[in-house]
């Protein structure tokens, strides 16, 4: 009977505060955590960027310069190589080797925006084209896309740049590899042509210098000074190459303002494709994150992982037109 008269355990209602912060060391845990991951999508966004710059940049060169190649070559079969302004930019102008710095049959393209300068060396507007009398400036990535311009630093005075156009085949001849503050070519000869390869150099100054002007660009040659004006760097390789006799110089284009090599410039039209590719890369990874929930991580990897390294690739390559031109 005393069984069945046991109340048992009683609930008792507590009136008092109670802690109920968390224990100690939780918040500092979950700080810790968070950190961690920033830190290790920096990372992941450091090394895609320097993968993307060395690596997969070059390889994007290099499938539009197969492309390039194909067409200039078709160009010159037929005779419809340009030989003078008016040319769209981006179009292939001219072949290129130099054996002394490793080139070898590279597709030069007309201007030298970085939008033109990820497809290959650019012509810099305002110049003749290779081999016609006057001076010619060809721009090119020193370690970016390929690097084409990388090792031009080394050349030694005799070495050979061979160009070739619609107008013929030419062998220019080096004459000096400078930098800011050494001397420059002594003013053309009559009927000479001047072939000036522009690229990047390691450490020779500050951003933003402006560029000596050689002589033969200060007599005679306004339109190919206005192109170098436009180079403002003191850390600016030049190798400069003669040809004793060059061809008859076609319609020059007039020079592009906006073709800075060395600045960082933002025009409204890269910034708006920039947005647009963001937008993109974002709507990929909300995509990949739903269906890693939903569907298995295979699935999700092989639906919809091509997507998002597609967008980031599209991001990478139109972010990279805001860095300096020639690097």
């Amino acid at each position: 009977m005393s069984a069945l008269l046991d109340p048992g355990p009683t609930t008792v209602l507590r009136v008092e505060a109670v802690d109920s912060s968390p224990p100690p060391g939780v918040d500092r845990e979950r700080l810790r955590i968070g950190a961690s991951q920033v830190l290790m999508g920096l990372s992941l966004v450091l090394v895609w960027a320097l993968l993307y710059l060395f690596v997969l940049s070059g390889l994007e060169q290099a499938h539009a310069q197969s492309a390039l190649y194909g067409r200039l070559r078709t160009e010159l079969a037929e005779g419809t190589a340009p030989t003078g302004a008016p040319i769209a930019l981006g179009s292939p102008v001219a072949l290129i080797s130099i054996p002394g710095a490793g080139v070898k049959d590279l597709v030069v393209v007309e201007g030298s925006r970085p939008t033109q300068l990820q497809d290959g060396p650019g012509h810099m507007l305002g110049s003749v084209l290779p081999g016609q009398q006057g001076v010619s400036v060809v721009a090119g990535h020193s370690l970016s896309f390929g690097g084409p311009f990388s090792r031009i630093d080394g050349l030694t005075r005799g070495s050979l740049i061979k160009v070739t156009t619609a107008q013929g085949s030419f062998a220019f001849e080096v004459l000096g590899v400078r930098t800011k503050g050494d001397p420059v070519p002594a003013a053309l000869a009559a009927g000479a042509a001047r072939l000036t390869l522009v690229t990047a150099g390691r450490g020779l100054g500050p951003a933003g210098d402006d560029v000596e002007v050689p002589d033969a660009l200060k007599s005679g040659e306004p339109a190919a000074r206005s192109v170098l004006d436009n180079l403002a760097a003191s850390d600016s390789v030049f190798v400069d190459a003669e040809l004793a006799a060059g061809v008859p110089a076609g319609p020059v284009a007039t020079a592009d303002p906006d073709a800075k090599l060395m600045t960082v410039s933002a025009d409204t039209t890269t910034l708006a494709l920039l947005a647009l590719a963001l937008q993109l890369l974002v709507g990929a990874l909300v995509a990949f994150a739903w269906a890693w929930t939903r569907w298995s991580r295979p699935a999700a990897w092989i639906a919809l992982g091509p997507g998002v390294l597609a967008t980031l690739w599209l991001a990478s390559s139109i972010g990279s037109r805001l860095l300096p031109g020639l690097v």
